[in-house]
């Protein structure tokens, strides 16, 4: 009796592992952020150091994160990011400064010290698509800019950029596009804002 319920067991675990490996692996696609190149304004002196982003539970995953409902968030497990939004936003923003020419841009820790400190985080990355006509991208960062100098530092502003950028579809590639846009935008305002500033 128990040899006979042994044996269907026995060839029910060789069916069911002969089936797992037929089935196709499960494959993801990663995107990178394509953002729009700064524009070169008059060349600034002094030294700017970006530090790393920080970020928020609405924005540090690599996983697409959709908006479905008032109090509900999907993550998607076959389309992410290339990287960490924060460390891919990093390096971003002190291209895009250096590339503006708002500053001599120099890593946090350069032997020489900066003459302001950006202290950026990163709040939301998400795909708003509680409404399926009216899909949008989400991005909001919080920016410190600190005045260094022998006296201390000296907090010049803490500002906050939110853009909402419509998407044409509801799809993981649209939502990069618009999220680059959104970050493109951020990212000029702030450079505007940078170059604004009194230390």
């Amino acid at each position: 009796m128990k040899a006979r319920r042994i044996l269907p067991a026995c060839l029910g675990l060789c069916l069911v592992a002969s089936c797992s490996l037929r089935q196709p692996a499960v494959t993801t696609v990663d995107y990178a952020f394509d953002i729009p190149a700064s524009a070169r304004g008059p060349a600034v002196s002094r030294s700017v150091s970006v530090l790393p982003f920080t970020a928020g539970p609405k924005a540090s995953g690599q996983m697409l994160l959709y908006r479905v409902g008032d109090t509900r968030y999907e993550r998607d497990f076959y389309n992410r990011l290339l990287a960490p939004p924060p460390q891919m936003l990093t390096v971003a923003l002190r291209r895009f400064l250096s590339q503006a020419r708002a500053g001599q841009i120099r890593e946090p820790g350069a032997p020489l010290g900066s003459d302001l400190l950006v202290q950026p985080r990163l709040v939301e990355l998400y795909a708003d698509y509680r409404d399926e006509k009216r899909p949008s991208a989400i991005v909001t960062m919080i920016v410190v800019l600190i005045a260094r100098d022998a006296g201390g530092n000296k907090e010049i502003f803490e500002r906050t950029y939110r853009r909402s950028v419509p998407m044409k579809v509801i799809s993981p590639a649209a939502a990069v596009d618009a999220w680059s846009e959104g970050i493109g935008q951020i990212y000029r305002e702030f450079t505007t804002d940078l170059r604004r500033a009194d230390g």
